[in-house]
């Protein structure tokens, strides 16, 4: 049952003011929405106001909840739950247990995984079908081929899908979150995480071949500090995976103050295609390559139309046909025009020692 606090204030000791643009500096901006709740998880109290950047075009909250108080955001968060656990093979029959075997077929070829049962055809039925080749890309977030002593580092691992994913691949994979009940599951399954933030790490630098950070940087209140010690981190030649919502996606276009990538007010800061390319530019980042996740399109449609309803964006009522176009709409869109995709998703290089 969702904690009933929509109705209580946020403690008045417990916010900070935002005098400037957490991306880029700037201190004019306009508001974008004011009176805003939590809509997703329904257990943050308070309401909150989201403004516009004038120079980077970025989006951010003020106030916003201090890193002493945060955590009040958290109360019945998605990473509670644990991970969702797959169907065994046993349990499938016919289609479902032809596609878990092509899948895992692609998966062990691409990534030095060893999931069973598999088949080799999985390597050509990706390549044929492109949607379900870029699904498995996406689960193991384009890591390079596994290699022997190669590092990975997941900042905010949640759930601990992919963690688990990598290490099955031949990584040695390590998680941090600062989530207690993120880690304490993720210990409970055999994971290498901490509890913390990166700056549990480092005292490591560099020693990471892989960084990734799965809707992470949109959480925390100093973002481009965040991604400058991931470049720290970072070996020669390491590279960095990035997922967070898009702030001029079609999805926000379409819902604005019910669109699911708000989720206020766990999300501190949300970024743009261009402020977040010149943020990683900047820091040092080289090669930066596009992976947008067209896919998610349905998704955030679909929760952004429950939100809109005042619902559950995660029940499962009908919607209608208007909602399943414009999903499809707003994905073929996304193949044309990357900027406005519904997420910013990246990889990024730092450079080899010269």
């Amino acid at each position: 049952m969702k904690p009933n606090t929509l109705s209580q204030p946020w403690p008045l000791d417990g916010l900070e003011a935002v005098t400037a643009c957490p991306v880029c500096g700037d201190s004019q901006r306009r508001t974008l929405y004011d009176d805003l709740t939590d809509s997703v998880f329904f257990c943050a109290p308070g309401t909150w106001s989201l403004h516009d950047c004038n120079g980077c075009r970025s989006a951010y909250l003020d106030p916003r909840p201090t890193p002493e108080t945060i955590h009040l955001a958290y109360q019945a968060y998605y990473t509670h739950l644990g991970p969702s656990v797959p169907e065994t093979a046993d349990a499938l029959r016919g289609l479902r247990l032809m596609r878990r075997m092509l899948t895992n077929g692609y998966r062990n070829w691409r990534y030095g995984t060893r999931d069973q049962p598999a088949s080799r055809l999985g390597v050509i039925a990706a390549y044929c079908l492109p949607t379900l080749k870029r699904l498995i890309d996406r689960e193991l977030r384009y890591l390079p081929a596994p290699a022997n002593d190669r590092r990975l580092l997941d900042v905010g691992f949640g759930g601990g899908t992919f963690l688990d994913a990598a290490s099955r691949a031949g990584w040695i994979a390590s998680g941090v979150d600062p989530d207690p009940v993120a880690v304490s599951n993720g210990k409970q399954r055999g994971l290498d995480v901490r509890l913390g933030g990166i700056e549990a790490f480092l005292d490591q630098s560099p020693l990471y071949d892989v960084v990734t950070m799965s809707h992470v940087i949109e959480h925390v209140h100093d973002p481009i500090t965040q991604l400058k010690q991931v470049y720290s981190l970072l070996k020669p030649g390491g590279r960095l995976w990035l997922d967070t919502p898009n702030i001029r996606s079609n999805g926000h276009a379409r819902f604005n103050r019910n669109w699911r990538g708000l989720e206020t007010p766990r999300h501190l800061t949300l970024f743009t295609w261009d402020a977040m390319l010149k943020a990683l530019r900047d820091i040092g980042f080289q090669n930066i390559r596009r992976r947008v996740p067209h896919e998610v399109s349905h998704f955030i449609y679909t929760a952004s139309e429950r939100i809109s309803h005042g619902v559950d964006p995660y029940a499962q009522s009908k919607l209608g046909a208007a909602t399943q176009w414009r999903a499809r709409a707003a994905h073929l869109k996304s193949c044309m025009f990357w900027r406005s995709s519904e997420f910013i998703t990246l990889v990024a290089f730092k450079p080899d020692e010269q």
